[in-house]
């Protein structure tokens, strides 16, 4: 049985979340009590991972809101009503979380599920100790699952999962929950082709709330401007929402954001780009970082600090690069043409998003190498370098998002840099060249034994994945 506050406004497709639903099936088969916590960014699925699990097993589904403690505790003591079939328990007096988990329990013989999502919510002064009691005294001595899920990924580990908690050392399990991956686009939109696909990638990244609005009966032209490019789009307007709730002095932020998918990568250029002191923009990019919006990256077997800024979602990558700055398009009603300037520059955004997608296609398919990531040195790019330590290999690709085939002469290229490596003089090398358009001298590349993907091959192995 599901007592439930809130309407889920978008029919669901559920798609690949197997591996989440039998972990928390197997925390939910535990003799003992289990505390799983669910987290990641917004629009994943969490609530819907949750709901999907609690049609298996009889729970109580609270969403906290921005209200105050008590208002919480009452809504959350109703909801608990309606669960036990017992109008009385909805209006007795309960004071604080552990008198109403309390009385819950004493009134209750079987093993139940509590979810409360959205719990960074509940999080006033006290709270959390307030449910190190509930844990230790009531909940860990009964045959009770709580899950609580949190979309502020800052919030959930500093206050929930760090050594500095009150409930660290309490959970069973966690779950951080991460986009979809390319090759789960498929699901949603069969008929579309690998570059449509992928332009829905670039686009939404793999948000399953996203994808479905856009219309898998609609070419990807119509979907941006009928899903996308006005200003009563959800599409348009999120990624302000998102970081409005996550972030004070937005500008700023929004100033670096913007440089960053602008092709800013490391910190002097950033910082050339948006007119910051160093410590303050240090501190930002700091902050950034721990919401999980921007990542660093540093060579393959680098040990130096020489780092490269992104945004780790394609949506915020595609939002900030063609958005933001052309926002005034969409608020009078041209998305027409903003979608003409897109056009202008989007195979070449397109070809950093498949070379990211190679990268998660190399990472997954055969699971082999330790490292898997992009090598950098004075001038010198290699887009993929995989590293497996315990066989001593490494393989070197470069990737192509053009028309124009691909031969020889690339192969020797990736050679030379392959050998400015620093680390891998001893390691058996391997080579792979990845291009849309195809290649020419594939005879001689064959026999020189370097792989060779071109969309169709890529094709086949993206199915092996889905």
């Amino acid at each position: 049985i599901i007592y439930i506050i809130v309407i889920w406004q978008i029919m669901f497709r559920f798609i690949d979340r197997n591996d989440e639903l039998a972990f928390l099936r197997r925390q939910a088969a535990r003799e003992r009590a289990s505390f799983v916590v669910i987290y990641g960014r917004r629009r994943t699925g969490k609530t819907e991972l949750v709901l999907r699990f609690l049609r298996e097993y009889q729970g109580i589904y609270y969403l906290a809101d921005k209200k105050t403690y008590r208002e919480n505790l009452r809504s959350f003591q109703r909801v608990a009503a309606e669960f036990l079939g017992d109008e009385l328990f909805g209006v007795a007096e309960f004071s604080t979380w552990f008198d109403v988990f309390n009385a819950l329990l004493n009134r209750v013989r079987e093993k139940i599920v509590i979810v409360i999502d959205e719990f960074p919510y509940l999080l006033e002064k006290g709270v959390l100790e307030e449910f190190q009691k509930i844990w230790d005294m009531l909940l860990s001595r009964r045959k009770v699952m709580l899950i609580i899920v949190g979309s502020s990924i800052s919030m959930m580990e500093k206050k929930v999962l760090s050594h500095s908690s009150p409930l660290y050392g309490r959970r069973t399990g966690q779950i951080q929950l991460m986009p979809l991956k390319f090759w789960n686009i498929r699901d949603f939109f069969p008929n579309y082709s690998f570059e449509d696909r992928l332009k829905v990638y670039a686009v939404l990244d793999g948000i399953p709330y996203y994808l479905l609005l856009f219309s898998q009966d609609l070419d990807f032209k119509e979907n941006m401007l009928e899903n996308y490019l006005h200003r009563l789009s959800p599409l348009y307007e999120d990624a302000e929402v998102l970081l409005r709730d996550e972030l004070r002095e937005v500008k700023r932020y929004f100033s670096i954001l913007n440089a960053i998918a602008s092709g800013k990568r490391n910190f002097t250029e950033i910082k050339n780009n948006v007119n910051m002191e160093s410590n303050i923009l240090a501190r930002y990019l700091s902050i950034l970082q721990s919401i999980g919006i921007v990542v660093d990256d540093r060579p393959v077997l680098q040990q130096k600090r020489v780092l490269r800024y992104r945004l780790l979602d394609n949506y915020f990558k595609f939002w900030f690069r063609y958005i933001y700055p052309n926002k005034w398009l969409i608020e009078t009603g041209n998305g027409e043409r903003l979608y003409k300037i897109i056009e202008s520059t989007f195979q070449t955004y397109l070809g950093e998003i498949f070379e990211d997608v190679v990268r998660d296609v190399i990472s997954h398919f055969t699971r082999q190498w330790d490292i898997v990531g992009k090598w950098w040195h004075k001038g010198e790019e290699i887009d993929i370098v995989a590293v497996n330590k315990r066989k001593k290999e490494a393989l070197f690709a470069e990737v192509k998002w053009r028309d124009r085939k691909m031969g020889w002469a690339e192969y020797e290229e990736l050679r030379r840099k392959s050998e400015l490596v620093q680390g891998l003089e001893d390691y058996r090398k391997k080579y792979l060249l990845v291009n849309k358009g195809g290649f020419r001298d594939e005879d001689k590349l064959v026999e020189e034994s370097v792989g060779l993907w071109d969309l169709k091959t890529l094709e086949k192995l993206v199915k092996g994945l889905e």
